[in-house]
C-alpha cells in the first residue's frame, strides 16, 4: 500500500469503530494514524519490525488519554499486545478482520534456545585467556570485546569474524590455521579502535547499545546496580549495522532484581524490547541506559509508560566523541 491508501484505511476504521470523523490522517510506520482531541487511532498494515515503541510516541505527542491500534495481521497484533501488557495503560490493540475489527490476543513470549554443553566449554577455553566477554543468544555462545561480537562458537567450531561475511571469507583463507591464533590475530585488529580515544571507524560506529552494556557489565554502578549479567532479547538482532538495544539482569543495593536495557541514538524500539524482557523475566524494577547525548525528552518519556517502576539514566559515551 502507499501511504494515500493507508490514510484512506485508517480515516475509514476510525470513523466506523470509534467515532472518529477527522478530515486528514498523518502518516506512521507502515500506516497511518487519525487524531482527534485526546483520542488516537493507528492503522498498521504490518510491521517486520514489531515495535510498540512508535504507537506510544504518537500517543504521547498527541497527549492523548485513549489509544487504539488496528493491524492488518494477526502475528503483529499478537506481539504489539503482548508489548502493551508490560505498559501502565495499555493501548487498545485490534485485527482486521474484512472491515470489521476483533480484540487481538496476546501472543505468548517466545522460549529461549540453550547452547550445547560441549559449545559452551569450548567458548570457555578459547575466550577466557582473551578476557573476551561470553553472550549466550540464540542458542550460540558468542564473544565479545567492549560489546564488539568477534568470534561465536557453533557446533564444535570456533568461527572468528565480525559480521557473518567476515568469519566466511575468513574461514576459506585461512584454512587449518589455530583458531587460537587466528582469534588473537583479530582482536589485535579490533581492539585499537573500540576505545574513547580511538579516531572515528567503522568498528567503533557497531554495537554501541552492548558496548554501554559491556561497561555496565564491568562496573555495574554505572546504572546503580551492584551486579549485572548480560541476557538476550525477545526478538533477535538480524545485523550488526541497526540499532539494537542490548540487555542485562541484575540486583540494585537494594538487593531489587533489575532489568537493565541499553539503547542508542533515536531508537524509539527500547520500549518494545524492555515490555518483552518485563513479560519475559518479570523483574521488579527496570533500568534504561541511555548515551547522555542521547537523552532527549521525546524518548526518556516513553519508558516511564510501563508498568513497572522504570527509571532512566544517562551514561558517558565509551567511543570517540
Amino acid at each position: 500500500m502507499n501511504p494515500a491508501l493507508f490514510a484512506t484505511v485508517a480515516k475509514s476504521l476510525a470513523a466506523k469503530h470509534f467515532g472518529v470523523d477527522a478530515p486528514d490522517a498523518q502518516q506512521f510506520p507502515e500506516g497511518a494514524l487519525v487524531v482527534d482531541g485526546d483520542q488516537v487511532v493507528v492503522y498498521r498494515h504490518t510491521d517486520a519490525d514489531v515495535a510498540i515503541g512508535p504507537v506510544m510516541l504518537a500517543a504521547t505527542k498527541a497527549s492523548a488519554e485513549k489509544v487504539s491500534v488496528v493491524v492488518g495481521d494477526a502475528p503483529t497484533a499478537g506481539i504489539l499486545t503482548r508489548q502493551a501488557t508490560q505498559l501502565a495503560v495499555p493501548p487498545d490493540v485490534y485485527v482486521l478482520d474484512g472491515t470489521d475489527i476483533v480484540v487481538a490476543d496476546p501472543a505468548e513470549v517466545p522460549g529461549v534456545q540453550e547452547p550445547t554443553m560441549a559449545d559452551v566449554e569450548l567458548a570457555h577455553a578459547a575466550y577466557e585467556p582473551h578476557a573476551l566477554e561470553l553472550v549466550v543468544e540464540a542458542g550460540i555462545v558468542r564473544g565479545e570485546l567492549f560489546g564488539l561480537e568477534v568470534s561465536r562458537v557453533v557446533d564444535g567450531v570456533v568461527e572468528v569474524g565480525v559480521g557473518r561475511f567476515d568469519r566466511e571469507a575468513g574461514a576459506m583463507l585461512r584454512g587449518t590455521v589455530e583458531s587460537t591464533d587466528v582469534l588473537a590475530d583479530a582482536l589485535a585488529q579490533v581492539a585499537p579502535h573500540r576505545t574513547a580515544e580511538a579516531l572515528p571507524h567503522p568498528l567503533n560506529r557497531l554495537g554501541r547499545e552492548r558496548w554501554l552494556r559491556s561497561v555496565a557489565v564491568a562496573e555495574p554502578s554505572t546504572v546503580g546496580l551492584t551486579s549485572l549479567a548480560p541476557v538476550e532479547t525477545v526478538a533477535v538482532r538480524q545485523n550488526l549495522l541497526d540499532p539494537f538495544v542490548a540487555a542485562g539482569l541484575g540486583m540494585d543495593g537494594d538487593g531489587v532484581d533489575t532489568l537493565a536495557v541499553f539503547a542508542a541514538g533515536l531508537d524509539t524500539t527500547a520500549l518494545a524490547h524492555a515490555a518483552d524482557l518485563t513479560a519475559r523475566h518479570a523483574p521488579e524494577r527496570v533500568v534504561v541506559a541511555i548515551p547522555e547525548a542521547d537523552m532527549l525528552p521525546a524518548l526518556t518519556a516513553l519508558y516511564p509508560l510501563l508498568a513497572a517502576p522504570t527509571e532512566v539514566v544517562g551514561m558517558a559515551a565509551p567511543w570517540p566523541r
